[in-house]
């Protein structure tokens, strides 16, 4: 499975952590990271120069980044480009049996993605964590079509080239990339075997937050928690699933040699 970060050129600090939290020392049961290829995604519009460089600098090191032809966005521009590049860009000889769109303020617990995926059809599927839940009791505002939210969701790769292929998407682009997923595979009766992963996919609950369908605490089984946007909300989850499993204790030196 290819998963794509869609993320920013100002937001290169989060790469890293993300690097460092997606890396195979902390993921080593290669049957979870052998499968897998983790790529962050830009928008080629890039105009600040200390921007430009940091980003050369990390493709030079790490040769993760897809720089794509699109406006940084949170209409579904970028995404369309994302989906649609990909056959050009690896090929279409089926490189990947799924694709996942995910952001950089997502953790993805990698195992518990993989063995949620390994019963799942490779072909025509939608997966991810549905809008609207509890009969849509949570939300007061019209979708065109339920969608799957765009905290992360998988796409068979047939999917994906008929999103390369199709020019039927291009004429819905401008409202929020998640709905309009939903909205254009509705429309061309494409993922049909969909797949909605409600508790384990959800939104982070801060203090003052109410929890309802698709926001709580966080939970054993997760597979994705979202919204974690300031760096106090990671480290509470990098403990919660005992990520660095305690190893600096502060009434102790450490040497590292």
């Amino acid at each position: 499975m290819l998963i794509g970060i869609l993320t920013t050129p100002k937001t290169f600090e989060r790469r890293h952590l993300l690097r460092h939290v997606y890396s195979k020392s902390l993921w080593p049961d290669k049957n979870v990271t052998d499968c897998l290829d983790i790529r962050f995604v830009i928008c080629s519009n890039i105009t600040n120069e200390e921007h430009l460089t940091m980003l050369e600098l990390e493709i030079m090191t790490y040769n993760d980044i897809i720089i794509l032809n699109c406006t940084e966005t949170v209409f579904f521009d970028k995404t369309h480009s994302y989906f649609s590049s990909l056959p050009d860009i690896f090929g279409r000889d089926r490189p990947y049996d799924y694709v996942m769109k995910t952001d950089d303020d997502t953790y993805l617990r990698l195992d518990a993605l993989v063995a949620s995926l390994r019963d799942k059809p490779r072909t025509d599927m939608y997966y991810g964590l549905d809008i609207p839940c509890n009969n849509g009791t949570e939300f007061n505002f019209w979708i065109p079509a339920p969608f799957m939210t765009g905290l992360g969701y998988v796409l068979s790769w047939d999917v994906v080239e008929w999103m390369a292929d199709s020019e039927m998407p291009l004429d819905f682009t401008m409202h929020p990339e998640d709905m309009m997923l939903g909205w254009w595979l509705q429309i061309g009766e494409k993922g049909k075997n969909r797949y909605s992963n409600i508790p384990a996919m959800y939104d982070f609950r801060g203090d003052d937050q109410e929890p309802n369908c698709n926001r709580h605490d966080l939970i054993p089984g997760t597979v994705a928690v979202h919204r974690l946007k300031e760096n106090s909300r990671w480290s509470t989850v990098l403990k919660y699933f005992n990520v660095t499993h305690g190893l600096i204790k502060p009434s102790k030196l450490h040497y590292i040699p």
